[in-house]
């Protein structure tokens, strides 16, 4: 298993997601977005794409974690703690005390996100989300 800080393609990123029921994206999006992360952890078996998680934000106020996956076959193994950990290790070396690091957890992968120090916003603050005009949600 290997530890990387680079970006993969973007039909890695896509078959990952699909992998995990993250969903399909369009492959030019996914290659724009990719190509604007802060920064990248992907985990790889020999030159199988297996788990990633990156941070995206303006790099100096707000920061989000997104697209923590790791496929189905690996799953259980700590490979979700270790890209946590690089996350969390790039985010105290990079962000100071008034930086707003935010993530939308599905459960129960909140149980991770727990023992890296995030909690839940309520009852002050809750998570929204868009609605898109051409995705239910």
């Amino acid at each position: 298993m290997d530890i990387k800080y680079e970006v993969p393609s973007a039909k890695e990123y896509i078959d990952l997601r699909i992998k995990t029921n993250m969903g399909e994206k369009k492959l030019l999006n996914t290659k724009i977005a990719l190509e604007n992360s802060i920064f990248i952890v992907s985990i790889w078996e020999y030159d199988k794409l297996i788990g990633f998680g990156r941070i995206i934000g303006d790099r100096g106020i707000t920061y989000v974690i997104s697209d923590i996956m790791v496929d189905p076959d690996y799953q259980g193994k700590g490979i979700g703690k270790i890209i946590m950990k690089e996350i969390d290790d790039y985010l105290e070396g990079n962000t100071d005390e008034d930086a707003y690091i935010i993530l939308l957890a599905k459960k129960p992968a909140d149980k991770l996100y727990s023992k890296f120090n995030f909690r839940y916003s309520e009852p002050d603050s809750c998570g929204m989300r868009r609605k898109q005009s051409n995705n239910d949600l």
